[in-house]
């Protein structure tokens, strides 16, 4: 673990050697074909730091597909937005105001007895053993709790893994519990507001209001730390924040990847951020999260190696066209990456010098 933390530190004291450098390729055209071959219809971001090299939208905002998609509609972005309940409890925790093992019913009332056995590290890890939602359009927090507490666990906690929206539903409410707000104004001033992210907004009630600049496709629900929806650009914020300090130490972030030995899947980080990568020497290389609802899908990645931030969001049912774009871009970097230290080299090549006869 140590060692882990001691390389994890070192990748960030590397910048790389295109870290503050406009690209020298062009991302569009090197995935347009693509695009216009799957019939994509959503959002691409690729940026560094506050440098935006991409910003494109495809397609329309409506099924009737009389509205133009623009780059301030909005998404939602599935589990990727599980992350908002993740540093909400991460920055209690470094206020002192919880602790990972303190137990859930020390905040949240009315859960059943088996809730004395679930910690808040339970909930951010997924091991709580919670059961799964059972969904039904328009359900709501109140809706919610009461299907928690006519439960029944699937394991018992920190013996096993389960990916529950439940997990989530909890953290939200022990975040209420503590502060004396709802967590739809914590998390509008703790982080869309200390991140920038002007059009993030979380859905509490059923009100069309709400959803104006909503894309069409996702699921109705308006449940505490689940109903989010945000502009891709706001997701590029709230990334940049993320490793910037603006809403938690580094350290913090780092502490919470890996752990991970019970959901039997490959890099998963211990906490809920989706997965990471480290190379062979336990340098973080890369980390990804990806979410979808149900026919929005989203994938926020992050190549630690040239600093570049990825986000793309879509509305028309197909996750695997986000990955197949995805992996155009990363080859996209690699080879501004290639391109940027051929120059380097060059020139730190010694020069001959010539005499006049």
């Amino acid at each position: 673990m140590k060692l882990f933390l001691l390389l994890l530190n070192v990748v960030f004291l590397i910048l790389p050697v295109c870290a503050k450098e406009a690209p020298s390729i062009d991302y569009w055209d090197n995935i347009k074909r693509t695009v216009a071959e799957t019939g994509f219809n959503g959002t691409i971001i690729v940026g560094r730091g506050e440098q935006i090299f991409l910003q494109k939208s495809v397609g329309y905002a409506d099924t009737a597909k009389t509205i133009p998609l623009t780059g301030s509609h909005l998404f939602s972005p599935g589990s990727v937005g599980k992350e908002f309940t993740t540093v909400s409890i991460m920055q209690l925790a470094a206020k002192n105001k919880l602790k990972y093992q303190d137990n859930i019913t020390k905040y949240v009332d009315g859960l059943p007895a088996w809730a004395n056995n679930i910690t808040i590290q339970h909930i951010l890890t997924h091991t709580s053993g919670l059961p799964d939602v059972q969904w039904k359009r328009g359900i709501n927090t109140a809706d919610a709790i009461q299907q928690i507490q006519q439960g029944t666990l699937a394991f018992e906690p920190g013996t096993g893994y389960k990916y529950t929206n439940f997990n989530v539903v909890v953290r939200a409410l022990i975040v209420e519990s503590i502060t004396g707000q709802r967590y739809a104004k914590y998390v509008a001033d703790t982080i869309f507001n200390v991140a920038d992210m002007t059009g993030a907004f979380h859905q509490t009630k059923d009100d069309e209001t709400y959803r104006r600049g909503v894309v069409s496709g996702d699921y109705p629900t308006n449940i505490t730390g689940l109903t989010i929806y945000v502009t891709p650009l706001d997701l590029f914020k709230f990334e940049n924040a993320l490793w910037n300090g603006s809403l938690l130490s580094t350290d913090q972030l780092k502490q919470a990847l890996p752990g991970d030995s019970l959901s039997g899947q490959t890099n998963r980080a211990y906490f809920d951020f989706g997965k990471f990568l480290v190379d062979d020497n336990g340098s973080l290389v890369s980390w990804e999260h990806d979410g979808s609802n149900p026919s929005h899908h989203t994938i926020k990645y992050h190549d630690f190696i040239s600093g570049n931030i990825f986000i793309l969001m879509s509305s028309d049912g197909n996750k695997s066209t986000l990955y197949k774009l995805l992996n155009e871009l990363k080859v996209s970097t690699s080879e501004e990456i290639k391109t940027a230290n051929l120059k380097a080299n060059k020139s730190m090549q010694p020069t001959a010098e010539t005499s006049a006869d």
